[in-house]
C-alpha cells in the first residue's frame, strides 16, 4: 500500500518537475514511511512513489520498479491478491521472479497482456505503467474505486497523484478557478464524485476505468462496470466469503480487523480467525446509547480474537478535526471520518493491514431505504398532477407522508433514488446557499438513467438500485476509510468487495436479503448460527458524534468567522444571505442544517490547508 504521482508532458514546459515530485513524495509520506523513490526519462515523463512495505519487505519490492528488458516502468498502489492466476504463465514466456512483491506481477502482466489484464485482476490498486519506448502512459484504477487515482490535465500534460492536493496544486492546473457544478454536487453528496473534480480539469479517474496517454493526448476507457442485470450462479455465500476473506489475509507484516459489533464486520474476522489467531480493533464512545463495544467484546469472545477496544470522549474526537483536514486533501463533509481516523490511529499501534466489513449493506440491500424502493415505484408511475394532490391533502391533515417533494420531481425511480443518497437535509437546502445552483449528473448516474427500465419488474428495479449504492453512495465511504487509514500508514482491505464477492453478488435477489423488514437477511443468516442470534439480529444503533451540538457551542465561532469571511475565490459560489439565514435557523433549531454547515466548515478549511496561495508557485 502505498502512494504514487507523476507528470506526462505533451510539450516541455518550465515547470520544475523534479521538484514538483520531491514535494508530493514528502508531503504524503504517510502514505508510504518505508521507501520512496524517483525516475524520470530526462525528456517528458516523471514519476515518483513512497511505500508502506506489505508484501517482500525487501529492497527488490521498491518502486518505481523497471522490468529487466528496461523498457518499462510501473509505479503502483495497492495489492494484487490472485498473482498465483499469472506468475506461471509468466514464467513460463522466460521471465525470472527477483521478489515476491505482487508489484512484479503485475508489472510483466502487463508487459504480456496490456490493459487487458484489468478484466481479471483481483485486487485494490491504482497505477501508472509508462511504455519508455512508446512514450506511452496507462493509468488504472481498480473495479469499485478502493485506492484513490487523481489526474489533472492542461494543454502541456496530464499530471495524476494518490492525492488531489498534488494535482491542484501543481502549475498545470494551480491557476483553474473552482468548478460551480462540483460545488452543488458536494453539498448534497458530501464528497465530489468520480469524475468530477473541485477544481476545474481536474478529477477523481472513475472506478473501473483506465486512461492512455500518449503525445496526442489522453482518452478514458471502461474496463468494469457493476452490472444492473441479474446474473446465474450457483455459490454459497459462505464459500465464496471464505475464499475472499482467506486470499485478502496474505501478508508479510502484522494483520488485524476492524469489529463494529455489527454483521458485516463481524463475519470477516469470524472468517480470518480460521486461518490465524486475530487482533481485532473496536472503538466506543461513553454514551451506551450509541456504544457497541459490549457486543463487539462479546463476538470477539466467540472468535477467540485477540481484542482491543478503544473509548474516546468527546474532547479526543475535537482534537482530531486539524488532522481531519489535513487527511482529507480533497473536500469532504462526512464527519464519521473523524471516528474512522481514531480506530485507525488506535489499531495501527499493533498491525500494519486491518480488514473491514464495508460493502455489506450496498450488495446485500441493508439500508432501511433500500426496503421503500418498491412502494415508491409504484407512487412514482402515479400522474404527477395525483401525486401533487395527496401531497397537499397529506401536508394539511398532517398526516405521515406517503408522497414527498422528492416525488413530485422525479419521474423514475433512478432519478428518485439518487436524491435518496443527498446527505442529510442537503437536498432541500444546499439550493438556499449557492449563488447559482446548479446540479449535473453524475458520471455513474448518467449511466444508470441510460439503462431500460421495466418498473413492473421488482428485481430489475432493485438491481438498479442496488448500482446507484454501489457507485455513488460505496464511494463516500470509501474515500472516507482510504484517507484516514492511510494517514496513518495503516492498509485497510475490503474483503466484501473482491472479485469473487461483486461476481456473487449480481445472482443474489433482493428476496434472499429483505426479509420481516429487515437488509441483508443473508448475511444475518450466515452468522446466527454460529454465535449469538440476539446479538445478530438486534437493531445496530451506529457509531455517531454530537456534531450538531459541537457546530452550536465548541466550534460556533469558528464556523461563524470561516463561512461569512471567506477567500472570494469561494464566496462568489455563495450567496452571503442564505448562508446566514442557515446558520441562524441551526442555532436557534429552527431545522438542522448539521451536514450542510459542516460540509461547507470543511470545505472552507481545506482551502485554507490544501490550496492556500503560498503554494501556487512551488515548482
Amino acid at each position: 500500500m502505498c502512494g504514487i504521482t507523476g507528470v506526462y508532458e505533451f510539450k516541455k514546459s518550465n515547470v520544475n518537475q523534479a521538484k514538483y515530485i520531491d514535494w508530493a513524495l514528502d508531503t504524503m509520506h504517510h502514505r508510504g514511511p518505508d521507501s520512496n523513490g524517483y525516475w524520470t526519462n530526462e525528456r517528458n515523463y516523471h514519476t515518483g512513489f513512497v511505500r508502506l512495505a506489505i508484501r517482500d519487505l525487501s529492497a527488490v519490492g521498491n518502486q518505481p520498479m523497471h522490468s529487466a528488458c528496461g523498457r518499462y516502468v510501473l509505479v503502483f498502489n495497492g495489492e494484487i491478491y490472485n498473482t498465483d492466476l499469472y506468475k506461471q504463465s509468466l514464467v513460463n514466456t522466460g521471465v525470472s521472479f527477483i521478489s515476491t512483491a505482487d508489484t512484479e506481477v503485475l508489472l510483466y502482466g502487463l508487459i504480456q497482456w496490456g490493459s487487458d489484464i484489468l478484466k481479471t485482476l483481483n485486487g485494490i490498486f491504482a497505477f501508472a505503467f509508462y511504455d519508455k519506448e512508446k512514450n506511452e502512459l496507462l493509468l488504472a484504477r481498480d473495479r469499485m474505486g478502493i485506492k484513490p487515482l487523481y489526474i489533472g490535465y492542461s494543454n502541456e500534460g496530464i499530471v495524476y497523484s494518490s492525492q488531489y492536493d498534488h494535482v491542484i496544486n501543481h502549475p498545470f492546473c494551480a491557476a483553474n478557478e473552482i468548478d460551480n457544478e462540483a460545488v452543488s454536487l458536494y453539498l448534497s453528496l458530501g464528497y465530489v464524485p468520480d469524475g468530477k473534480g473541485m477544481i476545474n480539469n481536474t478529477q477523481l479517474l472513475p472506478h473501473g476505468h483506465f486512461v492512455t496517454v500518449n503525445n496526442h493526448g489522453w482518452q478514458l476507457h471502461e474496463y468494469y462496470q457493476y452490472p444492473a442485470e441479474q446474473q446465474q450462479n450457483d455459490k454459497k455465500i459462505g464459500d465464496v466469503l471464505e475464499q475472499c476473506v482467506h486470499q485478502q489475509l496474505i501478508s508479510d507484516v502484522p494483520l488485524g480487523t476492524f469489529m463494529s459489533g455489527g454483521t458485516d464486520s463481524t463475519l470477516v474476522t469470524y472468517e480470518a480467525t480460521k486461518k490465524h489467531r486475530i487482533k481485532s480493533f473496536t472503538i466506543g464512545v461513553d454514551d451506551k446509547h450509541l456504544d457497541e463495544t459490549d457486543d463487539a467484546a462479546a463476538f470477539a469472545k466467540f472468535f477467540n480474537t485477540e481484542h482491543f477496544t478503544h473509548h474516546v470522549n468527546e474532547a479526543a474526537l475535537l482534537s482530531l478535526i486539524d488532522k481531519n483536514t489535513k487527511a482529507y486533501s480533497e473536500p469532504f463533509a462526512d464527519f464519521s471520518s473523524i471516528p474512522t481516523l481514531a480506530i485507525a490511529e488506535f489499531a495501527r499501534k499493533q498491525v500494519t493491514v486491518a480488514l473491514s466489513g464495508d460493502g455489506g449493506d450496498e450488495l446485500f440491500w441493508g439500508y432501511p431505504r433500500n426496503r421503500r424502493v418498491i412502494d415508491h415505484t409504484k407512487l412514482l408511475q402515479q400522474p404527477r398532477a395525483l401525486k401533487y394532490l395527496k401531497f397537499l391533502k397529506e401536508r394539511a391533515l398532517r398526516q405521515s407522508k406517503t408522497v414527498s417533494q422528492r416525488h413530485l420531481k422525479a419521474d423514475n425511480i433512478v432519478d428518485y433514488y439518487y436524491q435518496s443518497l443527498f446527505i442529510a437535509g442537503s437536498s432541500s437546502f444546499a439550493k438556499n446557499i449557492l449563488s447559482n445552483p446548479q446540479m449535473p449528473t453524475p458520471f455513474f448516474l448518467q449511466q444508470a438513467l441510460n439503462k431500460t427500465m421495466d418498473y413492473n419488474n421488482a428485481d430489475a428495479v432493485m438491481n438498479i438500485t442496488r448500482k446507484l449504492e454501489m457507485d455513488l453512495h460505496l464511494q463516500r465511504i470509501l474515500i472516507k476509510v482510504d484517507r484516514a487509514s492511510m494517514y496513518n500508514s495503516l492498509e485497510v482491505r475490503v474483503p466484501l468487495l473482491d472479485n469473487d464477492m461483486l461476481d456473487y453478488s449480481t445472482g443474489v435477489s433482493y428476496k434472499e436479503c429483505i426479509k420481516q423488514n429487515q437488509g441483508k437477511m443473508n448475511l444475518k443468516e450466515l452468522l446466527a448460527p454460529i454465535t449469538n442470534k440476539d446479538l445478530v439480529y438486534k437493531t445496530k444503533k451506529g457509531f455517531d458524534i454530537p456534531m450538531r451540538i459541537w457546530l452550536n457551542k465548541q466550534l460556533s465561532k469558528d464556523v461563524e468567522e470561516k463561512l461569512m469571511n471567506m477567500p472570494r475565490h469561494l464566496a462568489v459560489h455563495f450567496d452571503r444571505q442564505g448562508i446566514q439565514k442557515m446558520l441562524k435557523e441551526h442555532k436557534t433549531y429552527v431545522n438542522d442544517m448539521t451536514w450542510l454547515i459542516w460540509a461547507m466548515y470543511t470545505l472552507v478549511n481545506w482551502d485554507a490547508y490544501h490550496r492556500s496561495g503560498n503554494k501556487k508557485n512551488l515548482f
